[in-house]
């Protein structure tokens, strides 16, 4: 029986335009697209996953505002795929209550979704009258909190369950830094408030990996069906500034990887996946010798890791590097899990922020965010990348996901 194949692609921008979703007829035998149409251009599309078992696709809207009012949050959504025409059809558009929600995975038991937000470095000052007839001030800063929602039978969202909040110092304190972007002005903010980048389940679904930016922190959370709550397991303080962002696990050993947005270094954890509990056990450079220790007096920041991926063989892993080059990592994978830099490769457009491997592993599809496109690139056996001269315009990638309809 033969496949057709859909590659959905989520569009993300700091400009009021340059959004929305892309849906691609995917051909598995060459690794080549073809554009069905740009839908939503509205939605802030940073992230999107795929239900395993439903026909539809979860998409966040990753925004600070309310439609019409000022703050108050982003939007979670979800789309009914038409199978025969791989167009979608939204059936859910629901409030995040936090700003900026940006990563969304469907749970074990198909029952939820977890979303987890990155928040806006914004701050209030409110004036304060005190007990004793003085006056003063209290500055209030953002939360993110780690939403658990409840799925209907038909994969649409249902309510908001319960929601975990993030710990933040909420202020600048010892280690607290304001940062400004030079290239797009956005405010980075280095352990002053939390800003959970992403939620990640382990093979098992017995456990998910939040990665806090804000806070240099990596957790581990459980979700108890029972009661449809959220466990907090474990925490781990990574390096001071480096905004851990993603990970992804290892197919069959217990290792996972995340990336850092403000440094190009690869952490592999190993985790037990029935407490929770992680351990840093390597940190490993993403560049080789031609493009480590540049100066980037043109950008002026530096270079760090957008993406990771691993390759469901287990035996590569794959980073996304922007800030100057705009690379794909590719790294070897060791018995006990550790890594080995291979491979560091032109990804043929601008940031890569988001890529994706076919599902027969024989092709990977880098998003290229500023430069609007999704280029293709063979994986030989050994896991290394060629590319296939093949690009195809989009709006502004930042992820992809590609959906399989047996015919």
């Amino acid at each position: 029986m033969s496949k057709k194949m859909y590659a959905y692609v989520g569009n993300w921008n700091f400009h009021p335009a340059d959004k929305g979703i892309s849906v691609f007829q995917y051909f598995p035998e060459d690794g080549s697209m073809e554009l069905i149409e740009n839908v939503y251009p509205e939605i802030a599309a940073g992230q999107i996953w795929l239900h395993p078992e439903k026909p539809v696709l979860y998409v966040v809207n990753e925004k600070g505002d309310l439609d019409g009012k000022m703050g108050g949050g982003g939007y979670v959504l979800a789309f009914a795929i038409d199978e025969k025409t791989g167009k979608l059809t939204m059936i859910s558009n629901m409030e995040s209550l936090c700003t900026e929600p940006c990563y969304v995975v469907v749970d074990k038991s198909r029952r939820h979704v977890l979303v987890s937000q990155h928040a806006d470095p914004f701050y209030v000052t409110k004036l304060v009258k005190h007990a004793d007839g003085s006056w003063g001030n209290q500055i209030i800063m953002e939360d993110a909190g780690l939403l658990l929602i409840g799925l209907n039978e038909d994969g649409s969202l249902g309510e908001i369950q319960d929601v975990y909040i993030t710990e933040s110092n909420g202020g600048l304190g010892r280690e607290g830094k304001k940062l400004v972007d030079p290239v797009t002005g956005h405010v980075q903010l280095t352990r002053v408030i939390s800003r959970q980048h992403s939620v990640m389940p382990s093979p098992s679904g017995n456990i998910y990996v939040v990665c806090d930016k804000g806070m240099d922190r990596v957790y581990t959370f459980g979700v108890d069906d029972e009661n449809d709550e959220l466990k907090l397991l474990d925490t781990y303080v990574d390096d001071l500034g480096v905004f851990p962002r993603y990970s992804s696990f290892h197919p069959s050993l217990p290792v996972f990887y995340t990336n850092n947005e403000r440094k190009c270094e690869a952490h592999v954890f190993r985790y037990d996946d029935n407490t929770g509990k992680i351990d840093l056990i390597q940190k490993v450079e993403l560049l080789n010798d031609e493009y480590r220790g540049k100066e980037y007096a043109i950008t002026c920041r530096p270079m760090g890791a957008q993406d990771v991926l691993v390759h469901p063989n287990g035996k590569v892993v794959y980073y996304t590097v922007e800030g100057g080059d705009n690379l794909i990592i590719t790294l070897k994978v060791k018995e006990d899990g550790l890594l080995e830099l291979a491979q560091n490769i032109d990804c043929q457009g601008t940031m890569p922020r988001g890529i994706c491997l076919s599902p027969d592993g024989r092709f990977l599809l880098s998003g290229n965010l500023t430069s609007g496109d999704v280029t293709v690139f063979a994986v030989d056996e050994e896991g290394m990348l060629s590319w296939t001269g093949k690009k195809y315009e989009a709006v502004s990638p930042s992820a992809i996901r590609i959906y399989e309809v047996e015919e």
